[in-house]
C-alpha cells in the first residue's frame, strides 16, 4: 500500500503593522455592504394548519416521553415485585421445609420414646392419687390502696373498658 500524503494547512500571515490591519478592516466593511439580509422569519406568517402541526407535534414528542418514562417505571418495579416474590417464595419453601423436618424428627424422638419404655416398662410410674401432692392456697391479702399521685377519677361515670 502506497501512504497517500495529505496536504498541509496553508498558513495564514498574521499582519504585523497596524496598516495592514487597517486594509483588511476596510476589505471586510466594503464587502458587508454589498450582503442583502434575509427577513426575518415574523415578516412571513405561517400558515394556521402549520402552526397546529408543529404544536401537536411538541405534544405528541412530550407525550412519547413521558409514556416512555412511565414504561420504563412500571417495567422496573414489575422486575423488583418479581425478585422480592421469588425471594419470599425461597423462604416459604424452606420453612416448609423446616416445619417437615422438625415434625418428622418430633416423630421419631416419639417412636424412640414409645420403644424404650416397651423394653423397660417399670422405669415409668402410672399416676394415681395416693402419690398425688396437694397444696393448700395461701392465705388472701388486704386489699392495698393506690398511691395518691394518680389523679382521682370521677365516680360518677361507671368503669368501661375502652378496648385493647
Amino acid at each position: 500500500m502506497t501512504a497517500s500524503r495529505m496536504p498541509e494547512p496553508q498558513k495564514y500571515r498574521q499582519p504585523s503593522d497596524r496598516r495592514s490591519q487597517s486594509l483588511n478592516r476596510g476589505r471586510q466593511k466594503a464587502s458587508n455592504q454589498n450582503v442583502k439580509r434575509m427577513p426575518r422569519t415574523n415578516s412571513f406568517p405561517l400558515p394556521m394548519w402549520l402552526r397546529l402541526l408543529m404544536k401537536i407535534q411538541k405534544l405528541s414528542i412530550a407525550a412519547t416521553v413521558l409514556l416512555t418514562v412511565s414504561v420504563f417505571a412500571i417495567y422496573g418495579w414489575t422486575v423488583y415485585a418479581q425478585e422480592q416474590w421469588n425471594q419470599q417464595y425461597k423462604k416459604l419453601e424452606n420453612l416448609k421445609r423446616q416445619e417437615r423436618q422438625l415434625t418428622n424428627a418430633a416423630g421419631s424422638f416419639d417412636n424412640e420414646l414409645l420403644k424404650s419404655i416397651q423394653k423397660q416398662p417399670g422405669d415409668l410410674v402410672r399416676e394415681s392419687p395416693e402419690k398425688s401432692i396437694f397444696l393448700q392456697a395461701a392465705p388472701l391479702r388486704p386489699k392495698r390502696e393506690a398511691p395518691s399521685t394518680i389523679s382521682e377519677t370521677p365516680t360518677d361515670k361507671p368503669s368501661e373498658s375502652l378496648g385493647y
